[in-house]
Formats: C-alpha cells, structure tokens, sequence
C-alpha cells in the first residue's frame, strides 16, 4: 500500500465556535455533532481561543485509490499500528484517508508499516 507523509505538525481542539477563515487553510479538518466541535489542523494555525487542545500530531495518508468500494485498508493499517501499540485519530474525505499519531511514534510506525509490504512515497 502508498503512504504519504504529510511534513507538518498538526494540533487537535475541541472549540465552541469556528472561524472560516480557517478554512483557507490546506489540511484542516472540522467536526461538528450535537455535543462537539472538534477542529484538526496545522499546529501553527491553531486558534488561540479553544476548549482544550492537544499538541504535537504528524499525519500521513493513503496515496493510492481509497474509494468507497475498496475495504480493509483502515484495518490493515491500524492493526499494525495497535500492534505498535500507538493510537490513532482517522479521518476520512471524500477521497483519501489520513492516520493521525503522536510525534514521537511515527518513526516506529513507519518502520512496521514498511516491514509489512507499505512504501512511503
């Protein structure tokens, strides 16, 4: 399987209102339920004004087709994570699919990924 390294440092809050302006942004993510709003985005466009947040997340993605009929890749990929035992954040677009991990687990991470047949690209 492809993996990209997306070379950034991301950071995870949970905010009680949101800014379009953010939007503007690459790689910014917003989650809204009936309870939360969660925002994920690059570390240095974190607003200043959140609930709580969490720091130092590296990010990578599957850069080959993950469209809706394939299946299996998220279960791949986190079995050999867990396995690692590193949690993840998954996140889902329309076309790709990005694992967020904490800093200091990516190189580990990586090196299991690339044992088990994944090249990063």
């Amino acid at each position: 399987m492809d993996l990209q390294i997306i070379d950034r440092k991301f950071s995870i809050c949970k905010l009680k209102e949101i800014s379009t302006e953010l939007l503007n942004h690459e790689f910014t993510f917003v989650s809204k339920t009936d309870n939360e709003l969660s925002l994920i985005c690059e570390t240095d466009h974190m607003p200043e004004i959140n609930l709580t947040a969490e720091h130092g997340w590296r990010c990578f993605r599957i850069a080959e087709d993950a469209s809706f009929e394939k299946y299996g890749m998220i279960s791949f990929l986190s079995k050999i994570i867990a396995d690692e035992k590193t949690c993840i954040l998954v996140v889902a677009t329309y076309d790709t699919d990005y694992i967020f991990l904490k800093e200091d687990r990516l190189e580990d991470v990586k090196k299991a990924l690339l044992s088990n047949g994944c090249i990063f690209i």
